[in-house]
């Protein structure tokens, strides 16, 4: 499985940002630097596994679930979307998803 750091980094901003915890707050409770938490939601690092632990334990996620992270290689317009639906929020998730469905039904 190739990982992608840019990905895991976002899927780990928007849980974040979703539990309504600021970079600084998370950071303190994981104990690691602002800095560093910026460098892995920015996607120039990998949490360490102690780190990542440390983080699905305070933002309550399920590893199995966070790691579906897969892209649809050499799809432009699919990744793209794909990327901007790691950094919505539950409302707008639920928001895009009704747009998609009235697309779906008025195909005809």
């Amino acid at each position: 499985m190739n990982l992608d750091k840019e990905i895991i980094g976002k899927k780990i901003r928007q849980l974040r940002i979703e539990k309504g915890f600021s970079q600084e707050e998370l950071s303190e409770k994981i104990d690691i630097s602002p800095r560093h938490m910026c460098t892995i939601e920015n996607g120039n690092s990998f949490p360490s596994i102690e780190t990542f632990i440390k983080i699905a334990s305070i933002l309550e996620i399920d590893i199995n679930d966070f790691f579906n992270l897969s892209k649809i290689k050499d799809d432009k317009l699919r990744n793209d979307i794909y990327d901007l639906i790691q950094l919505s929020s539950v409302k707008e998730l639920n928001l895009i998803k009704d747009i998609i469905e009235a697309i779906h039904k008025n195909r005809k």
